[in-house]
C-alpha cells in the first residue's frame, strides 16, 4: 500500500495563481494525497476557489485561520497532518505532474527520510529565471556528509519524513524560516536522498519587496542560531558547525550585504551596513578565520576589509559604480 503523502498549501490572496497550483497537485500520478490547504485569512477570492476545488477532489481539506504569515499557516497545517511524509508547496507555485511519485520511490528504495529535488525558478509571463539544485549527491546524510546541511535550505523541495517534524515548527513572524528549519531536518534525518531533475517551479512573482528596509532581514542570524544551538545540544560535531559558520559569512558578508545595497532608501544603507556587521560579529566573531573569507578573491576581500574596519560609505560608493 503507498503511503499517505500530506501536501500542505499555505494560502494568502493568490487568487491570480492558486489555480495553477491547484491543478498541479491534483494531477499528480502519485494519489494518495491528503491536501491540507490553510486558508490564512485572504481578503480576496482564494476561499472561493479553494471551495470550488474541494466540491470536486475529497482529498482537499480546508482550514480557515487568522492571517498569521506563512511559518503560522504550515504549522496550523503540520499540527492536522496524518501522512507518512510531509510535502509543503507555496500555493503561487508549480510541481512536475510525476514529482510526489518520484520523491516517495526514491525514499522508499533508499530507506530515506527526506528526499531532495532541483528547482526551476520561472517569472510570471512563464519566461524561465534559472535553476536550483538541491545539492549534488545520491544517497548520504549530514554526518557522513557535512556539508549537506547548508545546501538548499527550501522547504518546497523536499518530501520530509514526518516524524522528523516532532518537536520541530517554523518559527512564527520571522523571515528565513525555511533557514530555521530545514538544515535541523537534514540533520536529524538518518538518510537524504536525491532525485536529479527540476520537480518544482518556483514562481518569480512581480512587484517584490526585496528593495525595501526592514529590520527583518537580520532574522537570518536568528535563523543560524537556531540551528547552531541545535546541532550543539545534540551532537556537537565540529565539521558540521564548520559548515554551519561558512553560512553565517556567506549570509552576512555577501547575501545581507548585497541586499542592503539594492535598498530604494540609499540614506539608510549605511545604518543597515553597521547592524548588519554587528550582528555577524556577535555570532562570528572569528569571522576572518574563515576559509570562506580567507580564499575569496581580492575584490570580494577587500569590500569584507571594508566592511570589518567600518568604512561603510567607501563600500557603497564601490557598490554604487
Amino acid at each position: 500500500m503507498s503511503e499517505l503523502v500530506s501536501v500542505i498549501i499555505p494560502v494568502y490572496n493568490v487568487e491570480t495563481y492558486l489555480r495553477d497550483c491547484l491543478v498541479t497537485v491534483l494531477n499528480q500520478t502519485y494519489q494518495n494525497l491528503e491536501i491540507l490547504c490553510v486558508n490564512d485569512g485572504s481578503l480576496d477570492s482564494s476561499r472561493r476557489i479553494l471551495s470550488e476545488y474541494a466540491r470536486t477532489d475529497s482529498r482537499i481539506q480546508i482550514f480557515d485561520k487568522p492571517n498569521g504569515g506563512l511559518s503560522d499557516a504550515r504549522n496550523y497545517a503540520l499540527d492536522r497532518a496524518q501522512g507518512q511524509y510531509i510535502a509543503c508547496i507555496d500555493s503561487d507555485d508549480m510541481i512536475r505532474k510525476d514529482m510526489i511519485e518520484l520523491l516517495v520511490n526514491r525514499a522508499e528504495e533508499t530507506g530515506s527520510d527526506i528526499a531532495v529535488c532541483d528547482m526551476q525558478y520561472f517569472y510570471d509571463d512563464g519566461r524561465p529565471a534559472g535553476d536550483s539544485d538541491g545539492g549534488q549527491f545520491d544517497v548520504t546524510s549530514v554526518r557522513e556528509t557535512p556539508s549537506l546541511i547548508a545546501v538548499n535550505n527550501s522547504a518546497c523541495n523536499k518530501l520530509i519524513r514526518k516524524e522528523l517534524f516532532e518537536g520541530i515548527r517554523f518559527p512564527v513572524g520571522k523571515f528565513y524560516e525555511d533557514l530555521a528549519v530545514i538544515p535541523i531536518l537534514l540533520y536529524k534525518a538518518g538518510r537524504v536522498c536525491k532525485v536529479n531533475e527540476p520537480l518544482y517551479f518556483y514562481r518569480q512573482r512581480s512587484g517584490s519587496i526585496a528593495h525595501t528596509a526592514n529590520q527583518k532581514i537580520f532574522h537570518i542570524y536568528d535563523a543560524l542560531d537556531a540551528v547552531s544551538d541545535y546541532v550543539k545540544q545534540n551532537g556537537n560535531e565540529t565539521d558540521v558547525l564548520k559548515e554551519l559558520h561558512r553560512l553565517y559569512l556567506v549570509h552576512g558578508l555577501d547575501i545581507t550585504t548585497l541586499r542592503i545595497r539594492e535598498f530604494d532608501d540609499k540614506s539608510i544603507r549605511k545604518e543597515y551596513l553597521a547592524e548588519n556587521m554587528k550582528r555577524l560579529r556577535q555570532s562570528c566573531p572569528d569571522y576572518r578565520e574563515d576559509p570562506f573569507y580567507q580564499n575569496a578573491g581580492w575584490k570580494k576581500k577587500l569590500i569584507y576589509w571594508l566592511l570589518g574596519k567600518g568604512y561603510y560609505n567607501l563600500v557603497l560608493k564601490l557598490y554604487d559604480r
